[in-house]
């Protein structure tokens, strides 16, 4: 019988590990899922998002998922700040990702995280400054 693993809620421990990271250096901005009303004026929202295609061999030969113990989630990190500043927000989150891995963002290992890239993203509700940082992590499973 093959065993069962159970992959980490990356989005949960995305946002646990940012929000630590961001108070150690003193960063006021708040990092959610989902926004929550009212939305706050300086904030990271943390999405999955394996949709979106990552133009590699998972995608050309359809082999998306988890590979044995290890999981590969996509991440979309859209970072805002009402006061002009979310390429600054979005900077210093990357700068935090690429120093994580490999290590422990909380209590899940991390692999590897790859930085994809950034996108400048005006929110097209509020025109509120936006940047989109999309990253490809490969995080360890553990067994149920």
């Amino acid at each position: 019988m093959t065993e069962r693993i159970v992959y980490p809620d990356i989005e949960k421990t995305l946002v646990d590990y940012l929000t630590a990271q961001l108070t150690a250096v003193s960063d006021t901005a708040k990092v959610v899922t989902r926004i929550p009303e009212p939305r706050p004026a300086r904030m990271v929202r943390v999405k999955r998002n394996d949709r979106i295609l990552r133009q590699d061999v998972e995608d050309r030969e359809g082999r998306r998922g988890p590979n044995l113990i290890l999981d590969r989630p996509r991440v979309v990190l859209e970072c805002t700040d009402d006061a002009g500043a979310a390429a600054d927000l979005a900077g210093r989150v990357r700068a935090i990702l690429s120093a994580a891995a490999p290590g422990y963002l909380g209590t899940v290992w991390c692999d590897y995280i790859e930085d994809v890239g950034m996108e400048n993203d005006t929110d097209p509700a509020t025109a509120a400054p936006r940047h989109a940082i999309i990253a490809d992590l490969i995080v360890r499973g553990k067994a149920a």
